[in-house]
C-alpha cells in the first residue's frame, strides 16, 4: 500500500518516522507492505524524516497522484484540508485523518462520499489524541444505547486548570502550559472551548446519532476563571474542570455542550490532571466506561492514526469490502440549552448589612432554584462579603434569569462567578 502524507508537522513528522523505522513491523500487522510514497510539505527546507524526491509543496499533487493508495490528511484547519480529503476520496482512495474541525463541520457530508465511492473515511485520531475511542464507540460498544458522555477533551485547559487548583492565575497557568509545549502561541481555540466543541460534534454523531455542527451547541471556555473559584469547590468537596458533555434527554433529544463544571472529587474525571485526556460514558449494558491516556503530542496521535491505515490496509489485502454506513435510526434533535437542568455555582460580592441572605433566598425561590449550602466569608477591608452557592438542579433559563435579578439586588456589588455542577453518576 502507497501512502500519501498529507502535512509533515509535529504528528506527520511523527506517523512518517513509525512508517519508516517500523515498517516490517506494520506491516505484518496489516498483511501487505507499507510504503510512504509521497508526503507534502510547506517549506521544503526543513529537515524532514523523508528524501528530497519525495517531497512536494503541492499537495493537490499528493491528493490525486496514481502511486498513491491511501491519503493520510494531518495539515489541520478546515481548507484546504476538507477539499483535499474530498479530492482523494473522489479517486478511490481511503483517507484518514486526525483533522477535528473538518469532521465536525463536513463529517457527514465526507462519510457520504466516502461511502459512494467505495472507500474508508477513518479518524481514530481526530478525538482524544492516542486514546482508542471512536472504534470502541462505533465497534466495541454497539450493543449499548449511550445514555451519556462526559469528556476532558481538551490537555491545554486541563493543564491550566490542575494548576490553577494549586493557586496560579489562568494568565500564569497558561504560560507555563505555552513553555511547556501544551498550548500554541495563540491559545484561543483551546482556552475558549472551540477545540472541544468541534471534538464533541464527532462524539455525538458517533454516541448518540445527534447530527450537529459546532455552532448549534453551547460553548464557554475557561477565559475569565478565578482561583479562588476552584478553591470554594475543594472546600465543598468539588473539582472544576472544562468539560464536553452530551446526555440522552425526554424522548428523541440530546443535551450536547461545552463549559467548565464542578464534578464531584470522587469521580473519575476529577482525578485526570495534567495534560491528559479522557472520556467518560454510560452505556445501558455495560454501564460506565471510562477511556483515559495522552490525549494531544505527535508520537500519540501517530499511534491512532497508524491503527487506522494498518485497518484500511488489512482489509485490502483480504479483499473485504468496506462496511456499509451505519443506519441508526432518526436523527436525535439537540435539547435548546436554556431547557437544559443543572446545578449551579455562584459566588457573590456583597455588602455587609442586615437582610442580604434573605433577598438572595428570595430571588432564588421566585425562580423556583432550591439551595444546597452556602459559605460565607468575614467583611473584607471594604465592607463587602463573599457569598458562595450551591443550588439544586434547575433549568438554564431559571438559573440565568437568577443571576441577572442577584446583580441588580441593592445589596449585591457583584455576580462574581455563576458555574455549572454536574452531579456523580
Amino acid at each position: 500500500m502507497r501512502i500519501g502524507l498529507l502535512g509533515v508537522g509535529t504528528v506527520g513528522q511523527a506517523v512518517a518516522r513509525a512508517l519508516i523505522e517500523r515498517r516490517d513491523v506494520l506491516s505484518r500487522a496489516a498483511g501487505a507492505g507499507l510504503v510512504l510514497q509521497r508526503a507534502a510539505v510547506r517549506d521544503l527546507s526543513r529537515p524532514r524524516p523523508l528524501s528530497r524526491e519525495q517531497l512536494t509543496t503541492d499537495p493537490v499533487q499528493v491528493a490525486r497522484a496514481d502511486d498513491v493508495d491511501l491519503v493520510i490528511e494531518l495539515m489541520g484547519g478546515e481548507e484546504p484540508a476538507r477539499g483535499l480529503i474530498a479530492a482523494a476520496l473522489e479517486r478511490g482512495k481511503p483517507v484518514v485523518t486526525a483533522n477535528k474541525r473538518v469532521l465536525a463541520w463536513h463529517g457527514p457530508q465526507l462519510e457520504q462520499l466516502a461511502a459512494s465511492k467505495g472507500v474508508e473515511l477513518r479518524y481514530e485520531a481526530a478525538v482524544g489524541g492516542g486514546i482508542p475511542l471512536i472504534a470502541p464507540l462505533t465497534d466495541d460498544l454497539a450493543a449499548n444505547r449511550v445514555l451519556e458522555l462526559r469528556a476532558i477533551i481538551n490537555g491545554t485547559c486541563n493543564y491550566v486548570l490542575t494548576r490553577m487548583a494549586q493557586g496560579e492565575t489562568l494568565e500564569t497557568a497558561l504560560g507555563k502550559a505555552q513553555e511547556a509545549g501544551y498550548a500554541e502561541a495563540d491559545p484561543r481555540d483551546d482556552i475558549d472551548g472551540v477545540d472541544a466543541a468541534d471534538k464533541l460534534c464527532v462524539l455525538v454523531r458517533l454516541a448518540f446519532n445527534a447530527t450537529c455542527t459546532p455552532g448549534q451547541l453551547h460553548r464557554q471556555g475557561i477565559r475569565g476563571l478565578d482561583p479562588r473559584d476552584l478553591a470554594y469547590g475543594r472546600e465543598l468537596g468539588y473539582v472544576l474542570k472544562l468539560l464536553a458533555i452530551a446526555r440522552r434527554g425526554p424522548g428523541l433529544g440530546v443535551e450536547a455542550r461545552v463549559h467548565p463544571a464542578f464534578l464531584p472529587a470522587d469521580h473519575p474525571l476529577a482525578r485526570v490532571d495534567g495534560a491528559q485526556n479522557a472520556v467518560h460514558v454510560v452505556g445501558d449494558l455495560c454501564g460506565p466506561v471510562m477511556f483515559s491516556g495522552l490525549g494531544a503530542g505527535g508520537d500519540a496521535t501517530a499511534s491512532a492514526v497508524l491503527a487506522d491505515v494498518v485497518h484500511v490496509a488489512r482489509r485490502l489485502a483480504l479483499g473485504d469490502p468496506v462496511p456499509p454506513p451505519r443506519d441508526s435510526g432518526p436523527d436525535a434533535p439537540l435539547i435548546p440549552m436554556s431547557e437544559v437542568k443543572t446545578r449551579c455555582y455562584f459566588r457573590l460580592s456583597v455588602d455587609d448589612v442586615p437582610g442580604v441572605f434573605a433577598q438572595v433566598t428570595k430571588v432564588l425561590a421566585t425562580h423556583e432554584i432550591g439551595l444546597a449550602s452556602v459559605i460565607q466569608r468575614e467583611p473584607g477591608k471594604l465592607g463587602s462579603a463573599e457569598v458562595v452557592l450551591f443550588t439544586y438542579a434547575a433549568p438554564e433559563s431559571a438559573l440565568a434569569a437568577a443571576e441577572a435579578e442577584l446583580s441588580k439586588l441593592p445589596s449585591t456589588r457583584a455576580v462574581l462567578a455563576r458555574i455549572r455542577v454536574e452531579a456523580s453518576k
